[in-house]
Parts: C-alpha cells; structure tokens; sequence
C-alpha cells in the first residue's frame, strides 16, 4: 500500500504544496484574482494535510479524501474549468484514495474522474462536450501523463515488491547452513533458485556421490555425469547448449561450483536461453550459491570429522579383539595341540578324530576374525562404495597429472562385502596400473549396477600395450585381478593396443535379492 507511512506522506504533501504554489502564482499573474478564493484553497489543503499526517480512523479519511477530489472540482471551475492553473494538483488528489482501494479501482475511479470533469464543465457553460474538449486539448495530455504516472508507480512498486519478496527468501536461507547433514538441502536450494528465477527449470548436479545419493533424480545424475566426463565444460560460467536424455538439445546457464579453495564440487544448471538471465538473476544466484556454499564447507568438516572418529572407534574395536578374542584362540590352538599331542595310545583312535576337528574349527573362527580385522581396518568399510571409489581415484592421481573422470550407473542400497571388496581391489589395481605405465592424461571408470550383474569399465588414453605383452606371467598383477573376479562367478577383460589405450571390463553377477534403485 502506497503513502502508509509519515515519510511517503510528508513527501506527497511537499509535492502538493509545491503544485499549489504554483497555481497560486500562475493565478495571480492573469488578473482575475479572488483573494478569498486563494485563502480558502490554502487553509483547506493545509486542514486537509494535518488531519492526514495526524492519524485519523480510516473512514474519516477516505471521506476527507472524497471532500478534498470534491474542492478541487470547485477550485478548478471557478478558475477556468480545464485551463486552470490547478488541475494538476487536483488530479494529485486521487493518490491519495490509493490508501484505501487497490490498483485497479485507482484506474476507474480516475477514469471517471477524467471523463468527469469536461463534462460538467462543458454542462455549465452550455456548450457541447467534444467541443468543449476540442477548445482544451492540452487537457488530454494531462490526463495522458497522469495515468502513464500511476501505471508506472504501479509497475515500479509491483517489481520493488517481488524483489524484496525474493531477497527476504534469499536471506532466509541463512538457517540451512546451520543444518550442514541435512538431507533436504539440495532441494531446498534448487527450489530457491527457481524462485528466484522466476519458475526456471534449475539442476544442482554435485561432483561428490555421497551428496547425489540423498536425492535420487534420473535427470540429476544424467547431467552430472555428463559434466565429469566432459571437461571443455568446466568454465566458471556460460551458456551451452547440452544434449538432454531424450536426447534434444537443452539451452542452460552453467556456473561451476568452487569451494573456499576453488576447487570445483559441482555444476549448477539453469535452463536459459544465451542472456537471457538479467543481472539480478545473476547476483541472486551468487548468494544463494554463497548459501550453498556454507553448507558444503560445513559437510565437509563434519564429514571428515565423522570418518576420523569412525576410523579410530573401528581400530579401536580391531585392537580390541586382536589383544582379546584372537590372543584367546591362538592360547586354545595351542592347548589343542598339546591335547592331541598327549593322547593315550590307547584313547588316540576314538578321541583324535574330535580333537582335530575342534582344532580346525577354531584355526577357522581366527581366519575369520583376522579377515573382519582387516575389514574393519579397511576404507571400502567405512563409507558407500561409490564415494569410497570417487576418493580412491582422487587420491591415486593426485600430482599425478592424470585426470580421474568417475560415472555410476544406479544404485544398491546393500551389497555382499565380497563383491564390493572386488570391485574396490580392481579400480585399485587397474588405476595403480595406468598411473605407473599407462602415461595417460585421462582416466575414466565407470560402474554400472542393475538386478542382474554389476559391470565395471576401466579405461585409460595412454600408450597401451601388445597383447602378446598383456598375458605375460605376473605382467601389471592381471592374474589377481582375474582370479578376484573369477571367485565370484564373473568375467573380466582386457583390450588394448599400442597408442590407443587400455580398457579393462568385469561383469560380476548379483544376487537378486538385493535392493535396487
């Protein structure tokens, strides 16, 4: 609501007064003047401006309203009808009915007005009305530039509005960062984003797994991986045209995501024509992005913070039955073997087979035990295996000069610590390989889960090799790798040849059981 405060109003009744001075002057110097006249006008515009500044009950001030559209009406035909020095000012009148009616009964209520006033006075000084408005054209001018006044303070107050309504939303957000594990946050910011920019489709694709997981989205994960393996796109921001599942080309606004140290940890996408995103779209992403931001910094500590304390409570555990359980087992192997070795020869027969069998059991139960020792000691353990493969290849390549590009393909909520042990153990072995004789400059993995089979494909732009070379005895540790994946029903390949890069691809098959995504 437009004059609802003593500011806007102290204003308005400044630009009044200025108005009415003015008349008063013009008045003056024509030659007809009535001084009583003049008084009269200006006591009751200042009546009529205290009983405003000074509040009053809302009836009382809309019939002052009406008397002061009234007077002006009077003013202005006793001053020359539509020549009048004042018919300005008594237009200005109307504003103030703004106070209290919205904008589109201004616009009829100042239709009205307008249409009003030459018939009244073409009425009193007996001529017809369209020549009345003939002899006074300038008059529609006046009406021209009030209405085009009124549509522009419109205009202008209805965009003021949606902007602060979207910088109130904006600073609302400050209370995510406070909430770094909550799982809504991406959402969360994407709905921002399309508020703010006005109902535009927005993606928020994340570089780290862990954050995509919580938010399963076909369309998120397409893009995302589409932005890993295409590195040309990485520029901090610009408008491109990207090809979308179906398919079709997209046209987008593309930011890079840069943390505190400028590194990228991921891509916002907003479907925008080239420039078709104004500057305050811009500056409004920028500070949602700075939201955003916030709450990845802060994941980020928290989640190194949880794998610090997960990783010492696991060795703590591991120690733990190390020095107990397995010490145990080993004293009773011992006694065991003591037992066995001091059988009667008379008892030996009947007794020995037990004993062996006993002894075996618990040589089985430490085996086992070692191997969860291992397990909880192990990386692959502590977190899913996706973000475990994601930090393997980052780890690996760091200063390596070699660029790890990581695509999953669905995704399992559960899965035999086997199978994922080989899948680890193979990217491992596989990466190591290229960053030891590969020379190349990109490595892509990809990992593919479906109801059926896990499928894992690694591939390097290095020199390559023969294949005579790739079967060579002990030759890059491919015979673990086969053996590994072999145990568990799969098949594993190798293609490769000189200057043309090496790929290695393992199909393992799932049990059905498991959850699927």
């Amino acid at each position: 609501m437009v004059l609802s405060n003593k500011s806007s109003l102290y204003v308005f009744f400044g630009g009044r007064w200025v108005l009415l001075l003015v008349g008063l002057l013009i008045y003056t110097k024509s030659g007809n003047v009535t001084p009583g006249l003049l008084l009269a006008a200006v006591l009751f515009h200042t009546a009529y401006s205290l009983l405003h500044l000074f509040k009053m009950g809302q009836k009382a001030a809309i019939a002052a309203s009406f008397v002061d559209i009234g007077f002006g009406v009077y003013l202005l035909w006793l001053t020359g009808g539509l020549s009048s020095p004042f018919l300005i000012y008594c237009f200005t009148g109307l504003l103030m009915v703004k106070r209290f009616v919205t904008w589109r009964r201004l616009y009829a209520i100042s239709f009205c007005y307008a249409l009003f006033l030459p018939i009244i006075f073409a009425a009193t000084s007996e001529r017809a009305a369209y020549m009345y408005l003939l002899n006074h054209f300038d008059y529609s001018f006046i009406v021209l530039g009030y209405f085009g006044l009124i549509s522009s303070a419109n205009y202008i107050l209805q965009v003021v509005r949606k902007q602060y309504r979207k910088l109130v939303m904006i600073y609302s957000s400050r209370f995510m960062a406070r909430q770094p594990r909550n799982q809504g946050s991406i959402p969360y910011i994407e709905g921002l984003l399309k508020k703010v920019l006005d109902e535009r489709e927005v993606i928020l694709c994340m570089e780290s797994d862990r954050q995509n997981e919580k938010v399963h989205s076909w369309k998120r994960t397409y893009f995302t991986n589409y932005m890993k393996q295409n590195a040309f796109l990485n520029g901090q921001r610009m408008y491109a045209q990207l090809p979308s599942p179906t398919g079709e080309l997209e046209s987008l606004y593309i930011q890079t995501l840069l943390d505190r140290s400028g590194e990228s940890y991921g891509w916002l996408l907003v479907k925008a024509e080239k420039n078709e995103l104004s500057i305050l779209h811009k500056i409004y992403i920028q500070f949602i992005l700075m939201r955003l931001e916030a709450i990845h910094f802060s994941s980020e500590e928290l989640r190194e913070a949880e794998e610090a304390a997960v990783a010492i409570e696991r060795g703590t555990i591991a120690q733990n039955i190390h020095d107990g359980i397995t010490q145990e087992l080993f004293f009773i192997s011992i006694q065991l073997f003591q037992l066995k070795n001091a059988l009667p020869a008379h008892a030996r027969e009947e007794m020995l087979p037990y004993v062996t069998e006993v002894e075996k059991k618990v040589k089985e139960s430490h085996r086992n035990i070692r191997q969860f020792i291992i397990e909880l000691k192990d990386e692959k353990r502590t977190i899913n295996l996706h973000y475990a493969i994601d930090k393997l290849l980052h780890r690996i390549t760091e200063n390596t000069g070699v660029k790890p590009i990581f695509e999953h393909i669905g995704w399992v909520s559960q899965e035999q610590v086997d199978v994922e042990g080989a899948i680890y153990h193979l990217v491992e072995e596989a990466a190591n390989n290229v960053i030891k004789h590969a020379k190349a400059k990109h490595l892509h993995v990809t990992i593919e889960v479906t109801s059926v089979q896990w499928t894992v494909m690694i591939k390097d732009d290095g020199i390559g090799m023969k294949t005579v070379d790739m079967h060579q005895e002990g030759r890059l540790g491919l015979g673990g790798m086969e053996s590994r994946i072999r145990a568990l029903n799969g098949t594993i390949s190798f293609q490769s040849e000189e200057a043309a890069g090496t790929t290695v691809t393992a199909c393992i098959p799932r049990e059905r059981s498991t959850a699927y995504v």
